[in-house]
């Protein structure tokens, strides 16, 4: 992620413009949370490659402590810069979160973030600091148009915006992880024995993979500055 993490980023500029998650999505992540045990934890949330905080910014209601890491000092400056709530943000790599004591964490979330990390130490890592009946939700939106009545479109637009011979060279190594829709994750979950792992996928534009009832998971639309 050597762009966003590059000191002259404009991490204001994404935070003002960069588009919001619905509560909806908090309340799926706590149910499934408490599904199989309503008394399970809310002491602690760590919200990984927070970026600007903003989907951490959604958590303090839920949790009685809310932490933040990213490799950004440059974002992590601008999350404190827009924080109204009592989150502590730190600068850490997703795949050594030192800080933090074994089994500790409740909820561990990575909005959009998760195709930036070395996916096994990542899982490995939030494996030793998760409790036992804790969670981890993993989840992004890919950022391309799809085209609801056109759906020849969605294969198009993503041809132009992620082929090596058009926008693809272009994007940050890790994009396609996003794209594929984490699938990546599958085998290190498989060797590390995750249990109870769900996938979710909305709208159902990634090929060979089944739709989920789900509504849309952001609230607004990306704006031009997020790409300056």
């Amino acid at each position: 992620m050597a762009t966003y993490s590059n000191p002259k980023y404009s991490a204001d500029n994404y935070q003002a413009n960069r588009p919001r998650y619905k509560e909806s999505l908090v309340n799926t992540i706590l149910a499934y949370h408490q599904r199989d045990n309503p008394a399970a934890g809310a002491e602690l949330a760590v919200d990984v490659a927070t970026g600007t905080g903003i989907f951490a910014q959604q958590l303090p209601p839920h949790f009685a402590k809310v932490i933040g890491t990213d490799i950004s000092a440059t974002m992590l400056e601008s999350a404190r810069k827009a924080e109204r709530q009592s989150i502590e943000y730190v600068e850490a790599p997703s795949e050594n979160l030192e800080f933090l004591a074994d089994h500790s964490v409740d909820v561990m979330t990575v909005a959009t973030g998760a195709h930036w990390f070395d996916i096994e130490k990542f899982v490995s890592e939030a494996q030793r600091v998760l409790k036992p009946s804790g969670t981890l939700a993993i989840f992004g939106y890919t950022g391309f148009a799809h085209f609801v009545d056109y759906p020849q479109c969605d294969k198009i637009i993503k041809e132009y915006g992620l082929g090596d011979d058009r926008l693809g060279r272009f994007w940050d190594r890790g994009r396609e992880v996003l794209v594929e829709g984490y699938r990546n994750y599958h085998a290190a979950f498989a060797r590390n024995a995750w249990p109870g792992i769900e996938r979710h996928i909305y709208p159902n534009t990634i090929e060979g993979e089944p739709s989920a009832e789900l509504p849309p998971i952001l609230d607004s639309e990306p704006n031009i500055m997020d790409f300056q």
